[in-house]
């Protein structure tokens, strides 16, 4: 698809360059994103292509020409103060704030117009999904994942979801009270259909990994249905860059064994120790008796605890017991 035209027209340039060097580094954003400090500067920029977003100084907006505003596209103003509708219903950013702030803002004013072209879509193949389960908690699990998550990053665009009632946030993931999974299980339930929008505004990076932070409150992931989930995940794998979805799967998720039935590959760690392995042996034969089989042929057993303190997944990987 052709990347859509962003001009940001701001009298202080340093802040333009800036919130440009920003948005140009998202990754899922189709923009061509260009700056200028005075509107003089926007005729130009329209005589060589068209501006589709047009993010513009509230102070530049009276005086700025109609003829100019009518063939630049969408039209932003950025405020110095907090509001959010402007002269003549113009949307309005409140400019003094993060950038990722104004970037979530952006995708939200879009997400009201039903602009979802601007997001880049991944390439025309199959993507895949990869979970991690256990029945046995505390055997390193989310460790795994996110080393699988940093290492399959290198060559592929990823996307790690932490399906955990507690995740560990201040451990494995910074607080994050305004921007987590459950804003977009909010949006899953209320059928809205450009999920992608929304999705682009919520994803963090750490260490490489792209994520979006786990919920808060473990009851939002509990009213979630594991069709809802199977519909969620196949909208973020057909409606977004991410060609793999990571999936570290908790125990109060609905339809564990269906959900599982949709990974293409299965990581469970295991443990030797002989409560760990009953409960394990037990699971085993719920797959086989709710017709499963095919499912349990794809999990991989995995003792990450062997590895080297656990910081290496290649390791971890190379020891696998047998496929069930």
């Amino acid at each position: 698809m052709s990347s859509k035209n962003l001009v940001i027209c701001d009298p202080d340039s340093e802040y333009a360059a800036r919130l440009a060097v920003y948005f140009s580094g998202k990754r899922e954003l189709a923009f061509q994103v260009k700056t200028c400090s005075c509107p003089q500067q926007i005729q130009p920029i329209l005589e060589k292509g068209t501006i589709d977003f047009l993010m513009l100084a509230e102070e530049f907006y009276e005086p700025y020409p109609d003829e100019v505003v009518k063939t630049s596209g969408k039209l932003i103003l950025l405020s110095s103060e907090k509001k959010e509708i402007c002269a003549d219903s113009c949307p309005s950013v409140f400019k003094y704030q993060p950038a990722e702030n104004i970037f979530t803002e952006l995708l939200q004013i879009c997400a009201k117009e039903k602009q979802e072209d601007i997001l880049k879509i991944r390439k025309d193949k199959e993507g895949r999904i990869i979970g991690f389960y256990s029945p046995v908690r505390r055997l390193g699990q989310t460790a795994m994942a996110l080393e699988m998550s940093r290492e399959l990053s290198k060559k592929e665009n990823v996307l790690y979801l932490n399906l955990e009632t507690y995740a560990g946030i201040d451990g494995y993931f910074p607080d994050e009270t305004q921007k987590n999974l459950s804003v977009l299980l909010y949006y899953l339930k209320q059928e809205t259909r450009n999920l992608g929008l929304i999705l682009a505004g919520l994803i963090c990076q750490c260490e490489g990994v792209d994520y979006i932070p786990p919920v808060q409150i473990p009851d939002d992931l509990k009213e979630i249905s594991a069709d809802e989930w199977i519909w969620l995940f196949e909208e973020i794998l057909t409606g977004s860059i991410y060609d793999v979805l990571i999936l570290d799967i908790g125990e109060s998720i609905q339809g564990i064994v269906k959900i599982l039935n949709v990974c293409d590959e299965i990581y469970m760690p295991v443990s030797d120790d002989r409560s760990a392995a009953s409960k394990i042996r037990q699971f085993e034969r719920m797959l086989l008796q709710s017709g499963s089989s095919e499912t349990a042929e794809r999990v991989v057993r995995c003792d990450f605890r062997r590895t080297a303190a656990g910081k290496n997944y290649e390791k971890a990987r190379s020891i696998k017991g047998n496929r069930r």
